[in-house]
This record gives structure tokens, C-alpha cells and sequence, in this order.
């Protein structure tokens, strides 16, 4: 995401703005119609998708015979295109778009149309060259209904953006289709995403913010940890200066290793909180790491062998203590997320659940949050004997066909390949080029569409640390 230092943000990796939807389209409603992925008939666009920031060259072919000025009307936003002797093609300049997604282009020349209709998509920042990533949100808003509909009584709902792609597209659906209490995201900059997208539900930032961030904190109404009692005293007298409150949520490490306070530190820090005229305790928070189906019963035992019981009772205990102090009584105490929800372990739902990854379940081929799929630009077959890779460490042993794809951004988690409906192996993957065995494809050919699957099972949220150009279908 661009840094919104300089007080505006821009859109990009994890967190999109100037949201204004019922669904996910663009403000016109254009993007809810069924348009053409590609050019048709003669009319071509290159390239034919690009960030919602526009600025970017596109070079647009309308099949006729003419070298005179074009407009060219991008959902409802009209630009000029003279024409470009280089490419023999108008060159315009695509305008900016509201939110990620396919909005229908149209052609004129001295008022009257020229050319079919085609379309161009709008997308996250991403490389050109990258394929685009299809996100559809209806499963996403589908997931939120069903969640909201069964979520237990008297337990508020907390959504977590937590390494998602495009955050405030996901928060505005989540928000209208669950009503949520409050979302969960790990910077500023996707909170300021969710604030600009028209986002209501209280926010909070998951992980340690910047002391030179609190006035932008405080003008968005956005929430964060205290780290330690040094971080209450800087951000209080920063406070001192801009005004207002800032909330803040006490995070005890109860056996996680990741954020928050030891419970023995907790007092001290929620003391420190209490102590700040201008910082109000909202929440007192921990993260289970091994939640299991077994813990209902082992929590009723009180089984302090079994990890989950271990870490109840550490932050039972600095709760306790923070509230026998007289601290911290209307702080909202969280601490399960969605594995909890979904194995019904109500002795650890507390006043919130912070529910992540249920959002993006989907059951492909039914149901699916993403879609990421390219083509094979070459098919040969190399003849046995042939080395694969560097090092030739294991040539072919009989002919074999193999096909090309680019421009793959290498991952932490395995990517599956599918060519005709046929899960094919990879013999070769170098990020820029990546070899695919099509032996088991014998009729696969240059052009032929390659599906990308993450395996929604084991990977609910996309990871938006390489940089995908995504746009988003569905309501």
C-alpha cells in the first residue's frame, strides 16, 4: 500500500479506497454487467487491465481505418486518444477507477461511435506482466451472512484483514453482510483504507503502531496495542498536543510468542493506560496457537497439561488481576478467533471473536474466494535426454511435452497448475518462466487457459506480499 504520509492514501496492495458499493463494481454499476474479459470482434486494448490510480498508456485498436482523435469512454469517464504513429493504434490515457473491476469501454469519433464495444479491468497495484487475480466477493458476502446468522448471542463479531487482498473491498462486503463489530487489521494503512471506503464498525490495528502515527490514529478513529508503559508516555504526549482520546487495547502473550506483554507485565501496562488522561483501556486481548477440538473438554477439567488450558489461565489470571485493581472494567476482553468459533468452545468466546479465515472458506470447484489463471505461451516436446533446469540434474528420460508460463511470482505456499481440467506437474520454476509437464495433456496448446489454484483448504486469505494485480467480480 502506498504510504499515506502525505495525507492521502492511494490504493494498492492490501487496501483499496474511494469505495462506494452495494457490491463490488464501479460506482456506474458497469462492472455488475456480464462484459467481455477481452476485446471483441476486431477492437483490441493493450493492455487490457491496469491499476485504479489510471495514468497508464492503453493503446486501443477499434478495426477502423482512421488516424484521426478518438474519445474513449471508460465506464463513464471519457478521455481524448490522438493517434500514434508508432503503434498505428489511438493512444489514450486510462482515468482512474472507483474500485477493482471491468468496466465497459466505448469508442467515438465527431460524436458518433466508432468500433465495438470492449473492456478494460481495473486492478490493485500489481506488475503488468503479472496475471490478474480474480476475487469473488459473493462468496466472501455469502460466508458473512452465514457467520453473522449462526454467531452466538451476546458475543460481538470482530472481522480479521489480516494479509488480504483488497482489504477494503473485503471490509465493506463483510460490514454490510455481518453487521460486524469491529475489524481487525495488522497496519494503519489498511485501516485507513476501510476509514476512506466508508467503513463505520470500530477498527483496530493488530500489531504496534508508530508514535508519529497517533494523529492520524486519532482523525480516524482508529485503535491500538500499547506495547508498554515507555509507548503510553510517548503517545500521551503527543495526546497532549493534538487532543482527543485515543483507545488502546492491552495484548498479553500468554504463550504465542508474538504480541503482546508477559502476564505479569500486564498490570503495570494497563496501570500505565489507566494513568494517560488522553488513552482509554478499550480492549485486554490474547492469541491461542493450538486450538483443538479436545480443548471444550479439557477446559472443563481444567487440564493444565493441555496448551489451551495453559494459556486460558495465564490470561484469566492478568485479567483478573487488572480488574481487582480497579482497571480496565469496561474493556471488551478477546481472545478466540476462528478456529474456537468453529469447534464451539464457548469458555473461550469472552465479549468479542475475532473471526478471520471463515470468511474466505470456499469449496472449489462449488465455491471460490480466488481466481488466478494465465495461458501457455509455448508447447514443444523436448526429445529424451534433454536437461531440465541448471545443473541437468534430471534429464528427460523419453520424449516429453512440456508448455510455458511467465511471469509467476514465486510463493511460501505450493501453487497448483491445471491445464484441460488436468493437474499437471511443474519440472521447472523460475518465477519469470515456469515449465510445465504436459504429458498427461496431449492435446494442450499455445493459448490454452492455465488455472492457478492456492488450495483453499490450507490458504483462506491471498498474500499480498508479492505484488498481484487483483480485481474483484461478484456482489
Amino acid at each position: 500500500m502506498t504510504d499515506i504520509r502525505g495525507h492521502r492514501l492511494v490504493t494498492s496492495l492490501l487496501g483499496l479506497s474511494l469505495l462506494a458499493l452495494a457490491g463490488c463494481g464501479q460506482d456506474d454499476g458497469s462492472s455488475q454487467k456480464a462484459l467481455p474479459p477481452s476485446a471483441s470482434g476486431s477492437v483490441a486494448l493493450s493492455p487490457s487491465h491496469g491499476g485504479l490510480t489510471g495514468g497508464n498508456l492503453v493503446l486501443a485498436d477499434t478495426g477502423e481505418d482512421s488516424d484521426g482523435p478518438i474519445t474513449a469512454r471508460f465506464g463513464e469517464t471519457e478521455v481524448e486518444c490522438p493517434f500514434d504513429e508508432r503503434s498505428s493504434r489511438h493512444a489514450c490515457t486510462a482515468p482512474s477507477g472507483g474500485t477493482p473491476g471491468t468496466v465497459e469501454v466505448s469508442f467515438a469519433a465527431g460524436g458518433n461511435e466508432v468500433g465495438e464495444k470492449t473492456a478494460y479491468t481495473y486492478t490493485t497495484q500489481g506488475t503488468q506482466d503479472i496475471p490478474v487475480l480474480t476475487v469473488d466477493t459473493e462468496t466472501v458476502r455469502r460466508n458473512a451472512e452465514e457467520i453473522r446468522a449462526d454467531f452466538p448471542q451476546d458475543v460481538q463479531l470482530g472481522a480479521v484483514l489480516k494479509n488480504g487482498e483488497p482489504v477494503d473491498v473485503f471490509g465493506k462486503v463483510i460490514e454490510d453482510a455481518a453487521d460486524v463489530d469491529y475489524l481487525f487489521v495488522p497496519k494503519l494503512d489498511d485501516a485507513i483504507a476501510l476509514r476512506e471506503a466508508g467503513v463505520q464498525a470500530r477498527i483496530a490495528v493488530l500489531y504496534a503502531a508508530q508514535i508519529e502515527d497517533i494523529p492520524l490514529l486519532v482523525h480516524y478513529d482508529v485503535e491500538v496495542p500499547a506495547t508498554d508503559p515507555a509507548w503510553v508516555d510517548a503517545a500521551e504526549q503527543v495526546l497532549a498536543t493534538t487532543g482527543g482520546t485515543l483507545k488502546v487495547h492491552l495484548w498479553v502473550d500468554t504463550g504465542m510468542g508474538r504480541e503482546g506483554v508477559v502476564p505479569e507485565e500486564a498490570l503495570p501496562l494497563a496501570r500505565a493506560v489507566e494513568g494517560a488522561a488522553h488513552l482509554e483501556l478499550a480492549g485486554i486481548a490474547t492469541h491461542f496457537s493450538t486450538i483443538t477440538a479436545e480443548d471444550a473438554e479439557a477446559i472443563e477439567r481444567n487440564d493444565t497439561a493441555n496448551t489451551t488450558v495453559a494459556q486460558k489461565n495465564r490470561f484469566d489470571g492478568a485479567v483478573a488481576a487488572i480488574r481487582n485493581a480497579g482497571l480496565g472494567q469496561d474493556a471488551l476482553i478477546h481472545a478466540g478467533a476462528s478456529d474456537v468459533l468453529d469447534h464451539g468452545i464457548e469458555a473461550l468466546y469472552y465479549d468479542l471473536l475475532r473471526v478471520g479465515g471463515m470468511f474466505f472458506s470456499s469449496s472449489p470447484p462449488e465455491s471460490s474466494v480466488y481466481s488466478w489463471t494465465t495461458e501457455l505461451t509455448q508447447v514443444k516436446t523436448l526429445p529424451e535426454g534433454w536437461c531440465i533446469d541448471y545443473g541437468c540434474t534430471d534429464p528427460t528420460t523419453s520424449p516429453k511435452k512440456v508448455g510455458l508460463i511467465h511471469h509467476i511470482p514465486s510463493r511460501e505456499n505450493e501453487l497448483d497448475y491445471t491445464v484441460g481440467g488436468q493437474q499437471v506437474p511443474v519440472l521447472l520454476d523460475h518465477g519469470t518462466v515456469v515449465t510445465l509437464d504436459l504429458s498427461q495433456v496431449p492435446d494442450a496448446a499455445a493459448g490454452d487457459e492455465v488455472v492457478i489454484d492456492f488450495s483453499a483448504e490450507a490458504f483462506h486469505m491471498l498474500d499480498a506480499t508479492a505484488p498481484l494485480p487483483v480485481t474483484t467480480t461478484g456482489g
